[in-house]
């Protein structure tokens, strides 16, 4: 550790997940946009390496510092339950998709490029200390001394089990299935499948003629959470395919549970799932997660060229967003049953273009005004007034 009143670092990065490193990348964009000093950043991260582990998908909209490293796009999607289905389509907003390998390729060659910035792998964060003057962090190899500190990590399991909501808990396996037969044009966001009490689909994106992405997905009100391995298998074992190989496999459980965000401006805040960037209604986190570490990128540049590290969190989506999400999430715990239903309803009534920037985050009032009509009204108005 530095000796006392001096800095290892201007600012540490707790966690170079996607939250981490897409902060590190609008950094570097933004500090060779804006002619600006980049200051120096230590990354801590427990894992000591990287794996093509899982995609990241939304609708393709605006810049970032990945978006020329996305694999897919669609410009038709469709939700569907049995033989019925409804689809719209987008030419401007097309869905994409992210595969995290690619994002860790090169967020990590970037990092290793700059010589502001230093990943330090296989680190566990202990404790941290904030004072007038800058902030002491204990790990697991030491202590460092920072002027500031963004802390990424995810909120601990246990200490969300207070509020309502889901687990959204997946398996996906991306296989190679020479002639499957599914469209190549349009992504299949939600095939609605028989649950147990649980909203449970298939999420299923065809890559090309001879590959899929394919996952099943349930709405866990928590405790023990289904296997969806043994599920998805089973779905692929109905489908009658005449050989299939496995290329790699990714899982999670994702909480759709809303995250209170804390105000309070200071030497530490929070960024990422643990702020609440990721949608409590969907699990969609990518395109929040951009637009957020950019405005987080552009205070620590302005922190680091002014001297004064008082970091500001900020609102990840309009609060009244927030509310219809958790009057959502109450309706559907109600009535998992009605799931499909809703969903369908939904996609049916709404255009593409509302559906797109409600789902990433960007709706306006006539967008929001369109999703509640298309929900049944009384479900909605006794999570509402409940």
């Amino acid at each position: 550790m530095a000796a006392e009143g001096d800095f290892d670092c201007d600012l540490v990065i707790i966690g170079a997940g996607l939250t981490g490193l897409s902060l590190a990348c609008w950094l570097l964009e933004l500090s060779r946009q804006e002619k600006q000093r980049l200051p120096t950043v230590h990354l801590l991260e427990p894992r000591t390496d990287y794996h093509n582990d899982r995609t990241w998908c939304f609708w393709d909209k605006d810049h970032h510092p990945f978006r020329k490293l996305i694999s897919h796009r669609w410009f038709h999607w469709q939700v569907s339950k049995g033989l019925h289905k409804v689809s719209q389509s987008s030419k401007r907003t097309p869905y994409a998709m992210l595969p995290a390998g690619k994002v860790y390729q090169h967020a990590l060659g970037c990092v290793e490029s700059c010589p502001e910035f230093k990943l330090r792998q296989g680190v566990t964060v202990e404790d941290m200390e904030a004072s007038a003057d800058g902030v002491l962090i204990s790990t697991s190899t030491g202590r460092f001394r920072a002027c500031a500190v963004i802390d990424t990590r995810p909120p601990v399991a246990s200490q969300l089990s207070q509020y309502p909501g889901f687990w959204q808990v997946f398996t996906g396996y991306e296989i190679h299935c020479p002639g499957h037969g599914y469209s190549t044009d349009a992504a299949r966001l939600m095939d609605f499948q028989p649950g147990e009490g649980h909203v449970c689909f298939v999420y299923l994106l065809p890559l090309d003629q001879d590959n899929l992405l394919v996952e099943w997905t349930e709405f866990s009100p928590g405790g023990e959470l289904p296997d969806c391995q043994e599920r998805l298998e089973a779905w692929l074992n109905a489908q009658n395919f005449k050989e299939y190989t496995v290329n790699r496999s990714e899982s999670a459980a994702l909480p759709m549970i809303p995250i209170s965000r804390s105000r309070q401006q200071g030497r530490v805040i929070k960024a990422g799932v643990g702020a609440g960037w990721m949608r409590a209604a969907t699990g969609y986190h990518f395109a929040t997660c951009q637009r957020n570490s950019a405005e987080l990128a552009g205070q620590v540049l302005a922190a680091a060229a002014s001297g004064h590290w008082d970091l500001r969190p900020f609102e990840s989506r309009k609060r009244w967003l927030d509310w219809m999400d958790r009057v959502f999430l109450r309706a559907l715990r109600r009535h998992p049953e009605a799931a499909p239903d809703w969903f369908m309803g939904l996609f049916a009534v709404t255009k593409a273009e509302q559906m797109a920037r409600f789902m990433n985050d960007q709706p306006r009032w006539r967008d929001a005004i369109a999703v509640a009509a298309a929900l049944p009204t009384g479900p909605f108005l006794r999570a509402a007034f409940s």
